[in-house]
């Protein structure tokens, strides 16, 4: 691993792959790169400054890329995207400074439901989209079925994305998961356990990107899996406004107000909630 950093090459993030070119991306690139010459050189010391770092941006070119692209929100200028880009790659280290940095040891919190395992751990797919991420794995065949992305935004921590299963029997998958999770949507799963998180850090707000200004991933933009982010924050009790604002706490419905014939299955839900959370307290908070 070199000890140095340096701003990548194209061919780093786009080699051309068999008979595939990526002539034209490496020359997008290329030219954003040119464009946005004196922040990649702020970028650099910076990197200089912190060379923990070095590793992780060596060993993914495409972590440097979100500078001179897009990094968390299409509104952001290339100033805010340095600023942005160099306090999410400190926060979460520096918070989790006691466990080994999550890019070379992810962090188990178990199991929410059976054979299904919630990980936090680097983003491995679209940087622009944020660093980190929470994944819910299937366990026996170490299958990602649900990703969550996230970045630091001054005060607040911001989902960037929510991506389900795009594969063959993918439906079915979710429907089984929100069976098992107590009624539960897999995707809403995901932003309690969000709020979970941002509980156990020590910050008191969580937001959400607005459907317009989310930078899409390939994934997303998939005809067979469309993402209504603004129909899932809305539905998690947020508020809209420049961000979605998604309270913390969880909304737990008085058992008198829930059908006689469903509140097993709110309480086991609560209950599910309940212990992730006491989980990620165990695993990130010395001595919790």
């Amino acid at each position: 691993m070199k000890s140095q950093y340096k701003w990548p090459a194209a061919k780093a993030i786009y080699p051309n792959r068999g008979k595939k070119s990526y002539a034209g991306k490496r020359l997008r690139y290329n030219l954003r790169s040119w464009l946005h010459y004196f922040k990649i050189k702020q970028f650099e010391q910076f990197v200089a400054q912190h060379p923990q770092l070095i590793p992780l941006l060596n060993a993914r070119p495409n972590y440097s890329y979100p500078l001179a692209h897009r990094f968390l929100d299409k509104r952001f200028s290339s100033m805010q995207r340095l600023e942005q880009m160099c306090d999410n790659l400190l926060f979460l280290p520096q918070q989790l400074s006691h466990l080994p940095p999550l890019w070379a040891q992810k962090v188990s919190f178990g199991e929410v439901i059976s054979d299904f395992e919630l990980i936090l751990n680097i983003n491995e797919h679209q940087p622009m989209e944020g660093f980190w991420a929470l994944e819910l794995r299937y366990k026996p065949a170490d299958q990602l079925v649900y990703l969550l992305t996230f970045g630091k935004l001054n005060n607040a921590l911001l989902i960037a994305v929510i991506q389900g299963p795009n594969f063959d029997g993918s439906k079915e998958l979710v429907k089984q998961l929100t069976k098992y999770c107590h009624g539960l949507r897999p995707a809403y799963l995901m932003v309690e356990v969000m709020k979970a998180l941002t509980s156990v850090l020590g910050y008191e707000n969580l937001l959400g990107i607005p459907q317009k200004y989310q930078n899409k991933s390939r994934l997303v933009q998939s005809k067979r899996y469309v993402v209504d982010y603004d129909a899932i924050f809305s539905e998690s009790n947020g508020k809209s406004g420049k961000y979605w604002q998604l309270p913390l706490e969880l909304k737990s419905k008085k058992m008198d107000e829930i059908p006689s014939k469903k509140r097993s299955m709110y309480r086991k839900r609560y209950e599910m909630l309940e212990n992730l959370k006491s989980a990620m307290k165990a695993t990130l908070i010395p001595e919790a």
